[in-house]
């Protein structure tokens, strides 16, 4: 019989207990947890111990991940139970983990906003940098409208570039949001999602004979942050495009499958690109200390660590002198209750 883990949340949503045990699983002591809030540690559990502070029932999860560090999965069953007082009001939320099965190295278990908070320290570097010099361009931009706006052509242009510094400008706001872990799940609608992403990428697939093939079906929404959403799948289709420098064709086909009690959005997004190297394929995904040129490596490893923080799972397979497919699983029902009652 496995070892059960537990832990207990107050009314504020923070932690309130955290037993030897849990210290042992997370190599985390109780000091640095206790009083921390629960979407710290456990981003992906909050939703539904607010649920259970608000309406009293006790939620179960089935097969939940977190992950640690570069890639391994702990996976269990999670008990959410109410603790009420004699007037019936819940005070408290006990936190089970049952079946926990995996085990991560020490000193490399990270929650999932830590990890990303570590790579966001980076991004929210880079995004400042490229800030800086954009609104020198703008600046420029603004000049040349007032001084030459008579001018037709370069008035067409500039109002061309004024649109394009704004959008990058938006596109780093969201950035810097997502880095210092701003970011709020909402309803994400995947078809409106990838249109926006071929629609970007057109103009380039068209330059290098890139044949974009579709086959985008009505999906459920799913809950998540739809800037990271984006950015995962675009790393992805990116990547593809990049793998068939002399044209090909890319293939994105969107279902819903039925996995473990959950149904899940799939997307399935596929190149005729060469094939990955079998050495390569074994390291794609973790993070080089010596990224080579053309490295699918990092954006990989960024769309992976996004779909994992929103429970999801990203698949790859790939066949030398035919191409590579990724296959993207995130769940429909990660906004409500997984599966109400339990024990």
């Amino acid at each position: 019989m496995k070892a059960k883990y537990a832990f207990a949340v107050d009314s504020a949503l923070a932690i309130k207990t955290w037993p030897p045990n849990m210290e042992k699983l997370s190599h985390r002591p109780a000091a640095g947890i206790i009083g921390k809030k629960v979407d710290k540690i456990f981003p992906l559990l909050q939703g539904k111990i607010e649920l259970v502070f608000n309406d009293g029932k006790k939620r179960r999860i089935t097969d939940f991940r977190n992950t640690c560090l570069m890639g391994t999965d702990l996976s269990s069953d999670v008990y959410i139970n109410p603790v009420k007082d004699k007037k019936g009001k819940v005070g408290e939320v006990h936190v089970e983990f049952d079946n926990v099965t995996g085990e991560c190295p020490l000193g490399r278990r990270l929650s999932d906003s830590e990890r990303m908070i570590a790579i966001g320290k980076v991004a929210s570097s880079l995004a400042h940098g490229v800030r800086n010099p954009l609104n020198a361009i703008k600046g420029a931009v603004v000049y040349l409208r007032e001084r030459y706006g008579h001018e037709a052509t370069l008035l067409e242009f500039s109002t061309i570039i004024n649109d394009e510094i704004n959008k990058l400008d938006r596109f780093i706001s969201n950035f810097l949001s997502a880095a210092k872990g701003e970011t709020k799940f909402v309803q994400v609608n995947l078809e409106d999602v990838l249109r926006s992403i071929i629609t970007m990428i057109k103009p380039r697939a068209e330059i290098q004979n890139i044949d974009i093939r579709q086959d985008l079906r009505v999906l459920p929404p799913v809950s998540g942050d739809p800037f990271q959403i984006e950015q995962a799948l675009f790393n992805i289709i990116n990547n593809a495009m990049e793998a068939m420098p002399k044209g090909g064709a890319i293939n994105i086909k969107t279902s819903l499958k039925w996995e473990k009690d959950s149904d899940y959005a799939s997307i399935e997004i596929s190149d005729t690109g060469k094939g990955i190297p079998e050495k390569a394929l074994s390291r794609l995904g973790e993070l080089s200390r010596k990224p080579e040129k053309n490295d699918r490596g990092f954006g990989v490893f960024l769309s992976r660590e996004i779909i994992k923080s929103h429970n999801g799972k990203l698949l790859w397979e790939s066949i030398r002198g035919k191409g590579t497919t990724f296959k993207i699983f995130l769940p429909v029902n990660s906004m409500g209750p997984i599966s109400p009652g339990g024990k």
